[in-house]
């Protein structure tokens, strides 16, 4: 397969608002031992990738620059390092990037092949590539930290949002009642994806309106985190993604506090993948959004009113 030396990239030379991103073009890379080289088809856009271009995650992930942004992506293998034998070229797969490496917003992208999983007959490469980065931070909290079982409670906040909505799906799936927070504008949206009710944050309290949850995922932190704690049981477990600070302390000794790692692998990947494939969940794209557009893309999803996930699209 015929691999170009440059390719087109979204990348920051210095930090700030979307109008730093500059496609630039840039050298295509090489997959090193244990990595794959995918030509992009379709990369999402997720919180991270905007709090890493104005420079707020600084402190927490090596930024060398210029740096191409995006974590996660489909598209089809090019090229394979060595060690790479469970994969090869011409596969469609999906996958993440490493996080303080260049990124996936761009034409070509190198990924751990660990973080890497075939994607199954039916599943768009669009559908594929939302289910990374949001996939997992819906996956891990609900099914390995949290342990979430048939007939227990949970109450999701952000329930339309990237991340909210597939957790709603994948809560439903386990046999849970879901409770969610959103707008009232996306009431209807929250349903029909599987909430047994769907909390009005403006003109509600979701304490109130969901006491006893056995399960609470908080993708918002800060004072919401912290009301959470409320909406509880004993021994309840609030499972926390939050992109505002957490307290380190609870208010009750009777609850689990877990800061969920959201971390790639092809087992989970797979999980998701099969879940696309087989209709027990479904990408909840909102737009797609053509590649050269991204710094639009970028700005509806730092408003924080997105419903879904917003994709950028490669030809």
């Amino acid at each position: 397969m015929s691999i170009p030396a440059t390719m087109r990239a979204w990348r920051v030379h210095e930090f700030g608002g979307p109008e730093v991103l500059r496609l630039d073009t840039a050298p295509v890379p090489s997959p090193g031992p244990g990595e794959v080289l995918v030509k992009v088809a379709a990369a999402s856009i997720n919180p991270i990738d905007w709090k890493m271009r104005s420079g707020h995650l600084r402190g927490i992930v090596q930024i060398a620059l210029p740096r191409a942004l995006g974590r996660d992506c489909a598209g089809t293998i090019v090229a394979v390092g060595e060690g790479v034998s469970d994969l090869a070229v011409g596969q469609t797969v999906a996958g993440l990037a490493d996080p303080t490496r260049h990124g996936t917003h761009a034409d070509y992208a190198v990924l751990p092949a660990a973080q890497v999983a075939p994607i199954p007959a039916g599943v768009a490469p669009e559908a594929a590539a939302s289910l990374g980065v949001s996939g997992l931070s819906a996956y891990i909290p609900l099914v390995e930290d949290a342990r979430l079982a048939a007939g227990q409670r949970v109450l999701i906040h952000a329930g339309a949002g990237g991340v909210g909505g597939l957790a709603i799906q994948i809560a439903r799936h386990l046999g849970a009642e879901v409770l969610a927070t959103c707008s009232a504008a996306n009431r209807a949206f929250c349903i029909e994806l599987g909430a047994t009710r769907a909390i009005d944050y403006a003109t509600e309290d979701f304490v109130a309106a969901a006491p006893d949850c056995d399960v609470v995922l908080d993708t918002i932190g800060g004072e919401t985190h912290v009301r959470s704690h409320r909406a509880l049981k004993p021994g309840g477990v609030l499972a926390a993604l939050s992109a505002a600070p957490i307290p380190s302390t609870p208010s009750r000794e009777d609850i689990r506090i877990v800061a969920s790692r959201i971390q790639a692998t092809r087992v989970r990947l797979e999980q998701l993948l099969e879940w696309a494939a087989s209709g027990v969940i479904r990408s909840t794209v909102e737009s797609r959004v053509p590649f050269e557009r991204a710094p639009d893309a970028y700005r509806v999803s730092e408003s924080g009113h997105a419903r879904g996930k917003i994709i950028l699209t490669l030809a």
